[in-house]
């Protein structure tokens, strides 16, 4: 394998089989699951004791995410002899500088829509102190940071290498994955079951482009990163609490209703990943920074 080897081309490359995969996913769920069941009895230990734990469970669940790390450190190590930075950038140094500015570029779009929401009235001050909150932002920050990494790393670093061995084409890889994706977020409980289901898929095949666009993955991380906590920061979900500074006036806002809903789901969409591109990756910024001087080469 060397240092150009696209990140979702690694199974391919070392000639890993599709079992191998297979047989690495199962695993990685069973040991997220015995792994899971220790922290949701801590949890439940520290509830029972009687002690007034805000946002415990909202914590133990991203927690219990971030399982997914050491996980996939153990079956990438012992099904395939590969270490985590090979599902993150094989044979190359790692560029934390390409998330961070990923990060920024997306966060700039979001943080308008988040100005124009509370102008219109959608968004209200939260309840939460603000001691509170600047107490907890931190830690926030981590735990978000765990747990949309261990995200990217199973399904746009282990499973998008198995997808493409399946496949040998990024689309349909990017289309499996992100139908997982979709199904790993469903339970949530609230109205808007297709709203969010749509908002769910075109984020992941965004970051699944994002990924083949770059070849590495930490781009995408940086995005999925930036995406959650500016949501728990500012917008808020109906069914784990977070601290935050806004929360929608109605928390639990119905699904689409009809054409103009879906048209305004899709224009929020290309504008949101449009400027991305135009912004972060047509100008080089994302790859490069500043000293790009233009247009970003296209990964092989």
């Amino acid at each position: 394998m060397t240092a150009g080897t696209p990140m979702h081309q690694v199974g391919v490359v070392t000639g890993q089989s599709r079992s191998a995969y297979l047989f690495g996913t199962m695993m990685v769920i069973v040991l997220m699951l015995l792994s899971g069941l220790l922290v949701y009895l801590l949890l439940a230990t520290l509830v029972s004791g009687g002690r007034d734990l805000p946002y415990l469970q909202s914590y133990g669940l991203l927690a219990i995410n971030a399982l997914a790390i050491p996980a996939l450190a153990l079956v990438t190590r012992w099904m395939h002899g590969m270490s985590l930075r090979d599902l993150i950038a094989p044979a190359r140094p790692l560029a934390w500088g390409m998330a961070g500015r990923a990060a920024l570029v997306y966060a700039v779009p979001l943080i308008v829509q988040v100005i124009i929401g509370f102008w219109s009235g959608e968004l209200q001050p939260s309840a939460t102190p603000l001691a509170v909150f600047l107490l907890l932002a931190p830690i926030s920050v981590a735990m978000f940071t765990l747990q949309a990494s261990a995200e990217e790393l199973l399904f746009r670093g282990y499973l998008a290498q198995g997808a493409q061995l399946l496949f040998r084409h990024a689309l349909p890889a990017a289309l499996l994955t992100g139908v997982l994706f979709t199904l790993a977020h469903e339970g949530s409980g609230v109205r808007a079951v297709w709203a969010q289901r749509a908002e769910i898929m075109v984020m992941a095949l965004f970051l699944s482009w994002m990924t083949v666009r770059f070849g590495r993955l930490e781009a995408a991380m940086g995005v999925h990163i930036i995406n959650n906590v500016l949501f728990s920061f500012f917008v808020g979900g109906v069914d784990l609490a977070f601290p935050d500074l806004l929360t929608r006036v109605d928390p639990d806002p119905p699904d689409f209703a009809g054409f103009a809903d879906l048209m305004a789901f899709a224009l929020h969409q290309v504008l949101t990943i449009g400027f991305f591109w135009l912004v972060g990756v047509k100008t080089g910024f994302i790859e490069r920074g500043w000293a790009s001087g233009g247009r970003a080469p296209r990964q092989a």
